[in-house]
């Protein structure tokens, strides 16, 4: 087996499902495959999700998060609150 085709484990608290509580779960990562396996602990049910859609999930977060900060920068501008640069 070479390094390039192992796994990563991980053990996190977060929230893992639509439960509104964070909750302990493993997190595994096969590089191999490109798939991230999210299991609760103490449950059957199994997510599974590509690296990729991952990746471009937080892209979408953060573009989205900049715009907000940005709408608001503008918003300040235009009722005099702030100074255009």
């Amino acid at each position: 087996m070479n390094a390039s085709a192992r796994t990563a484990r991980f053990r996190v608290f977060a929230r893992l499902d639509d439960a509104s509580r964070a909750q302990h779960g493993t997190v595994t990562i096969s590089r191999a495959t490109g798939l991230v396996t999210i299991r609760p602990l103490r449950r059957r049910k199994v997510y599974e999700l590509m690296l990729s859609d991952i990746a471009s999930m937080a892209v979408r977060s953060i573009l989205r998060a900049e715009a907000a900060v940005k709408a608001k920068s503008k918003r300040q501008v235009r009722r005099g609150l702030k100074v255009a640069r």
